[in-house]
């Protein structure tokens, strides 16, 4: 009497979804500098499309309001800047 092979069902083959890429630690610096700029560019945007309606004195404060967001953007940026260029001159010093 011949042997007889049982069939077996077949396993799925289970698709792996990629994971997603960790985000790097300065992306929640660069993502608060651009809401920044954001902001900034709607005030002045808001200021621009305002009638006469608006005073000088509204319009004067729109444009502070977004020199001091650009800035704080820029300082944010310039933080990040000088952490990556300590990092690098200590790797440089170690080769």
């Amino acid at each position: 009497m011949p042997a007889t092979k049982k069939k077996t069902a077949k396993k799925p083959v289970k698709k792996s979804t990629p994971k997603p890429a960790p985000k790097p630690k300065d992306y929640s610096v660069t993502e608060s500098a651009l809401k920044f700029v954001d902001e900034a560019a709607a005030l002045l945007r808001k200021g621009i499309n305002t009638t006469a309606d608006s005073s000088e004195d509204a319009r004067r404060e729109a444009r502070k309001k977004a020199h001091s967001l650009i800035d704080k953007a820029s300082e944010s940026l310039s933080d990040l800047l000088d952490e990556s260029a300590s990092v690098l001159r200590k790797v440089a010093k170690k080769l």
